[in-house]
């Protein structure tokens, strides 16, 4: 008889601490997100986060992590305007987004639906390496006029407007550097 209350003692106490172990592990998810200081972030981050306020102020930031890599998420007023700033661990900014509360029911506001939309405006210093490396190639010394961070069917990808031989050229890279498209816009359509 003692023997199956020992059992039973053992099957109920290794049940309970499988439970406290579960308990554990969904709390820190839940407390995935953790408002961090600029004093506590790694110093690519603190770079790139000061390049991208621009002198403005930055509110709060937050790390959190996705697909396993920490990515800090900074809310900042630059020019009166909100703007929020995701970057990665190395310093690479991952994205910008404007608020644009102010603009409400303005006509031009499908101008930034589209923006909305998944394109982010970014420097060549913002892209990965791969990707300027092969801008730069391609531009081959033209000026690399403006750079977009696009998510295309779940995709990142960076499109930049050159202008070439006086024929403005949209390049289209992945993150790894791999070209993906060359096309001469059709400046007839503008």
């Amino acid at each position: 008889m003692k023997r199956r209350h020992v059992a039973l003692v053992i099957v109920l106490v290794g049940a309970g601490l499988a439970l406290c172990i579960g308990a554990v592990a969904t709390q820190q998810l839940a407390e995935d997100e953790k408002g961090v200081s600029i004093e506590q972030v790694p110093a690519a981050v603190r770079a790139a986060l000061l390049a991208q306020a621009q002198g403005g102020a930055i509110e709060e930031i937050e790390m959190e992590t996705e697909n396993g890599q920490a990515v800090y998420e900074a809310e900042m007023t630059i020019d009166g305007k909100e703007v929020e700033v995701k970057v990665a661990a190395d310093g690479t900014v991952l994205g910008k987004e404007e608020d644009d509360e102010d603009e409400g029911d303005d006509a031009d506001d499908v101008d930034d639906e589209e923006d909305d939309e998944g394109e982010v405006q970014v420097s060549l210093a913002e892209v990965p390496e791969t990707v300027q490396a092969t801008l730069v190639k391609e531009a081959a010394g033209a000026e690399i006029k403006e750079i977009e961070k696009e998510d295309e069917d779940g995709q990142i990808v960076y499109s930049a407007d050159v202008m070439l031989n006086g024929q403005e050229v949209e390049l289209k890279v992945a993150p790894d550097g791999t070209l993906l498209g060359k096309e001469v816009e059709d400046q007839d359509d503008e």
